[in-house]
């Protein structure tokens, strides 16, 4: 059985820090939308690129780019006339 936790921790450790991305509209303090884009530690920022072109189809600009520990982090405006490449 203990063995059994290691693998599941270890899988679920994986997932976490993986491929996984999520978006969350938030409001500047003026009311302008912008996305937080969250991408796992483990991926690289053509996961979060990615997930930004799907929210913004018509472009966007970087507003901040966070690497971090546990996740990276890409703040998007929408609607810009240029979109940056993923590196």
């Amino acid at each position: 059985m203990r063995h059994y936790l290691k693998i599941m921790g270890a899988v679920a450790a994986f997932v976490l820090l993986g491929g996984c991305t999520t978006a969350q509209e938030i409001r500047t303090t003026n009311g302008e939308p912008q996305y937080d884009i969250a991408c796992g530690a483990a991926t690289g920022w053509g996961m979060c690129y990615k997930r930004a072109n799907e929210e913004c189809p018509q472009g966007y600009t970087t507003v901040s780019r966070m690497p971090g520990f546990n996740r990276k982090e890409l703040i998007i405006s929408c609607g810009a006339a240029s979109q940056p490449t993923g590196s």
